[in-house]
């Protein structure tokens, strides 16, 4: 993963090599695969999958338990599962907060989009939420807090934000695309953070919660949240980077393939997926019903 993410890292950040009249010239793998938004990234991208895949697993046990099957041996494997989602959940503010400053050091664009920000401004505020109007370049229903921008991107209440009106018009993003996932990015993965921190607390003072059905239901429905949250966030990184497929180097437009067929590939990736999660769907369920059953484990 971390792999795969320092390649998408070299879109956003290309380097290790220099672009000379419209040649590649003086290539260097090892400093492209080691670009300057890899680690940043890297660290985010790895958080959020341990924070997605702790809370899905865990909202599996918790569903087991809340259905009152087999409570001793789920509750065991929901508090390692819980522990792994809530302990990067904890952390993923840091890396965020990385990712915010390397962002709008490197790309000031994507960062405005982020923010539905339009105008340059010193001591720039930080929209919570808001419905974005690119016509209008105004967002309404939003909650301002002021300053916090420039603070959480520069460290510095009063920095200079650039805002999108100062880049041309043709390399701005889809605003309200980008500042919508972002929002549900930023209010997941908060959510997600108080729930990490609600679970340490009912193991260490609150253990009679953990007889309630209230608090398995909660789990239940943070399973799926944390992988909306990662959609989200490649949302953000992926569309908040266009026109460029390579950040300043080549336009989206000018690297589709003219190669025929290509659909043809499409199809099978799709029916491919389609067979896997039938297959994984099947062995989960098969898995669950054996866990619950206790003369199938002693078997």
């Amino acid at each position: 993963g971390i792999l795969v993410v320092s390649a998408n890292g070299w879109m956003n950040a290309p380097s290790g090599f220099d672009y000379i009249n419209g040649e590649f010239l003086n290539i260097d793998p090892i400093k492209a695969l080691f670009n300057p938004a890899w680690f940043t990234q890297a660290l985010h991208m790895t958080l959020a999958a341990f924070t997605a895949t702790g809370f899905a697993v865990a909202g599996i046990h918790a569903y087991q338990i809340f259905k009152k099957r087999n409570i001793e041996l789920h509750k065991k494997a929901f508090k390692i599962a819980i522990t792994f989602g809530a302990i990067a959940a904890i952390l993923q503010p840091i890396s965020g907060d990385l990712s915010a400053k390397d962002i709008a050091e490197r790309q000031p664009v994507k960062l405005a989009a982020m923010e539905a920000h339009f105008d340059t401004s010193t001591g720039a505020p930080l929209y919570i939420g808001g419905i974005v109007d690119e016509e209008t370049q105004e967002v309404s229903y939003k909650i301002e807090i002021p300053k916090a921008l420039s603070f959480l991107a520069f460290g510095d209440f009063d920095a200079e934000v650039k805002g999108l009106n100062d880049f041309p018009k043709d390399e701005h993003p889809n605003v309200a695309m980008v500042h919508y996932a972002f929002q549900v990015m930023v209010g997941i993965g908060t959510l997600l953070l108080l729930a990490g921190v609600f679970f340490f607390v009912t193991l260490s003072r609150k253990r009679n919660w953990f007889n309630s059905p209230k608090f398995w239901l909660l789990f239940i429905v943070l399973a799926p949240l944390g992988f909306i949250a990662l959609e989200a966030g490649w949302i953000v990184t992926e569309v908040g980077r266009q026109p460029w497929i390579i950040h300043h180097i080549m336009k989206t437009k000018d690297a589709v393939t003219p190669v025929p067929g290509i659909v043809y590939s499409f199809y099978m990736y799709v029916a491919l997926y389609s067979m896997l999660t039938i297959a994984v769907t099947w062995l989960m369920s098969r898995q669950i019903k054996a866990l619950n059953n206790p003369k199938t484990i002693e078997a």
